[in-house]
Order: structure tokens, then sequence, then C-alpha cells
């Protein structure tokens, strides 16, 4: 029996009443569940409940989580401060059909930090925030066309499900992406409207925007590439999008949904590169659904009611008091040193992880920054979307059912994220489970 089948026999004792749950899910949910990101064959884990970097299902096994909720949990899963907050808001309200002061608390807290905001407005998830980030850019340009990163995520909204995870056969040329839809269903005529440049590519991707300058709305990209792998943007090519963008007046976007969690004022604190607009999500909630842009003043004043707004936008949940409540104290227990040790304890984890490959002599590449890491398991450098496409799968899905069956949640593309009450106990489980899931290849 090979080893992913020696797993996948493990992970089947070990999971029965998950199987059950996601069986009898089926019947009512196309899959079993309403979020593609969290579905991995043969079938997923069903959890009953989650305390600091702990998960239990409904098998009772207890794994630690590495990933943490797609790395929305950066204190990790209950966390006293915010419960208890919420707890006491519950009583007074969760929802209102007027504003509530949790929200400027929040707003202050990001403003403050972010060096793109000058004004933002939030929404309940990471795709709402960059649909409008992309809307803005095109009511202020009075443009259609954007360009993206191929490989990016920004969510699932048609404009920009276009080049995410692609069949490189069917892409065309590695420095001339072809876009791709993503899904079927999108409106005709959705392709002509995305660029797609290679990530990380600062000269081949400068060619193509430089053929599309007169139409583009906005550029849009995460510092960090984050469902398909933690891949840091080099400095070199951010700072090729800010003075490209700068010069033909295109609004360059930072999705940070994801990569907020690299510094206090996100991955553009970190490079010190400044957008016209950001998108953010996940960590600023608190674990409640959550979504927020902003930017420039002159670009967010489309949005304002009191000068005749331009651009509409509405949602019965948007800054609802209890996300913004847990937002608020999740973003105060996150000070700079906080940042720094949890950035530190990762990097543990990276080096831990080259350590341990290097010794199975097995090839690895390991991306991320700050709290964020990801495995690839191919000797060559990964960079962007392409290079991943060159990974081992079957030891990656190998490693990951041996990880489920040692303890360990992670993303099943080997992709995650540690929370700040997890230490170097956690990181050597880690390291040890690796180990020996390796040992069984």
């Amino acid at each position: 029996m090979s080893a992913t089948n020696s797993e996948l026999a493990r992970y089947l004792e070990l999971t029965p009443k998950s199987k059950s749950r996601w069986q009898e899910a089926s019947e009512y949910l196309p899959g079993g569940d309403s979020r593609h990101s969290i579905f991995w064959d043969p079938y997923p884990i069903f959890v009953t409940s989650a305390s600091g970097c702990h998960v239990m299902d409904t098998d009772g096994v207890d794994r630690v989580d590495f990933i943490n909720t797609m790395t929305t949990m950066i204190l990790g899963h209950a966390p006293p401060p915010v419960m208890d907050a919420v707890k006491e808001q519950l009583g007074r309200g969760v929802a209102y059909n007027a504003p509530n002061e949790h929200q400027t608390r929040l707003a202050k807290l990001l403003c403050d930090r972010i060096p793109s905001f000058d004004l933002v407005r939030f929404t309940n998830s990471g795709t709402e925030a960059t649909l409008n980030t992309i809307r803005a850019a095109r009511a202020f340009t009075g443009k259609n066309k954007f360009a993206k990163v191929e490989g990016g995520y920004h969510g699932t909204h048609d404009a920009v499900t276009v080049s995410v995870r692609v069949d490189i056969q069917k892409a065309g040329n590695a420095q001339q992406p072809t876009p791709v839809a993503a899904s079927e269903g999108l409106p005709l005529g959705i392709l002509d409207q995305v660029v797609v440049i290679p990530f990380n590519d600062t000269s081949a991707a400068r060619r193509v925007l430089e053929d599309n300058k007169t139409e583009l709305a906005a550029v849009i990209v995460e510092p960090v590439m984050g469902s398909v792998g933690m891949i840091p943007g080099t400095a070199e090519f951010l700072t090729m999008l800010r003075e490209f963008t700068q010069e033909h007046g295109i609004v360059l976007i930072f999705d940070e949904v994801i990569s907020f969690r690299v510094a206090p004022g996100g991955s553009q604190q970190y490079y010190g590169i400044t957008p016209d607009m950001t998108s953010l999500g996940k960590v600023i909630g608190g674990g409640f659904a959550v979504g927020a842009f902003g930017g420039r003043q002159d670009i967010m004043e489309l949005y304002d009611p009191t000068k005749g707004a331009k651009v509409s936008h509405a949602g019965t949940f948007n800054a609802n008091p209890v996300t913004m409540l847990a937002g608020s104290v999740t973003l105060e227990h996150l000070t700079p040193e906080v940042y720094r040790d949890l950035a530190e304890l990762t990097e543990e984890l990276r080096q831990g992880i080259r350590r341990v490959c290097s010794e199975s002599e097995v090839p690895v590449q390991v991306t991320g920054l700050g709290s964020l890491f990801g495995i690839h398991f191919t000797a060559e450098p990964v960079q962007n979307y392409r290079d991943i496409t060159t990974e081992d799968t079957q030891l990656r899905n190998q490693v990951f059912l041996g990880l489920m069956n040692e303890g360990i949640l992670i993303a099943s593309n080997l992709v995650g994220a540690l929370s700040t009450v997890m230490g170097g106990a956690e990181v050597d489980t880690f390291l040890n489970a690796f180990r020996r899931v390796l040992g069984r290849r």
C-alpha cells in the first residue's frame, strides 16, 4: 500500500462520525458545505468546538490549529477579551438600523494604522471589499479595465473570478498571460475587462501594463499572494506597480485581506509602499464576518451621501456593533510587539520545516511573511503561481492527510498562519508531526 493510501486509511479510521455528518449534509448542501476552500478529499472533518489553538472534531480528535480559519483567528479561538466584549454587546442588540459608536472606534484604529486610509467603509466580506475598490476606481477614473496578477485571489465576484487557479496550458505565455475564466457562469465579455500580469516579473508585467495603460482604471494585487501559496511580492515588483500607476493616473489597490497580518499597518507598512485604496477582511472582525475598504479621501468621498454619493453602497449588516466591537478589541491587542513576536515564531517554524525536509532529503520551498507560511514540495524557487505547478502534489496530499492524522490542522494546500496563543511548544509539535509524516512516505 502506498504512503498516501496508508494515510487515507488512517484518516478514515479516525473520522467516521465526520464522514457520517458530511454524508447527511450532502443531502441538503452541494458537496456537504457552503465553502469550496475547506473541502478536501475524501471529506472534511466536522468541528464541534475550538478554543485557543485547539480544534475538536465530532470524532473527539483534538488538533492544533495552524490555519486559524483561513488566517482569521490571529488571537486564537474564543479569546476571552473578545468573547467578554461580545457577550456584553449581545445583551444590547445584534444589529441596528442606525450607526453605532463601535464602527467609529474600529474605523479610527484602522485609519491611524494603515498608511493608505484617509477614510474607510465596512462590508461583511473581503469579496465585497474588493468589489467596492474596483467599482470606486472605475467611477473615479471613468475607465473600465483593471489589471490583476495571475493566480491572485480577490474573492468571488464576477470581475475578479479570472485567472485564479488555472490550467497553465490554457493561460498562454508566462510573461503575457491570457485571461482565463476561473468559473463557469461569468458574464459574456468579462475576460475583455481584465488584464492579467505575471507576479514578481517586474519587466514583463510593466510591458503588459504599458500596452493597456490608457484603458486601465486600477491595478489590484495581494502584496503577499495568500490562498495559492503565501508568496510575498518583491519590493521591486510592488514599487514598479506604485510608480506606474502614479505616472498614468491609475488607482493602485492592495488586497490586504490576508496580508494585513504582516505588520500593524499591513504589508504596505512593511514594504513602505502606499497604495491608493486597500481592501481588508478576516482579522479585523475578531472572528466575525467582516470586510473593509478605504483609501484616499478624494476617492472615498464618492461614497459620501452629504456630497451627493456617486457610488452606491449598502448592506444590512455592514458595521454591525458585534463585529465592530470584536474587531476593535482584537486590533487593540495587536501591538507592534505582538506582530514582532508572531513573525519571529513563524520564522522558527519556516526554518524548522526546511531543516526537517533537508534531513529527509525532500526538496522544499517554504514561503511566507510575518505570521504566514506555505510549504511547497519543489526544488525550484517559488515566485509566482506557475512555479507552484511544479510541486509534488502526491506528496503534498500525503502530508496533508498525515498531519491531520498526527493532530495538526492546516489548509489542504499546506498554507498556514500562527496565532498569538501559540509558542515554541506548538512549533515543536508541528515539526515532530511533520518529521513522522515524511518518515512514512
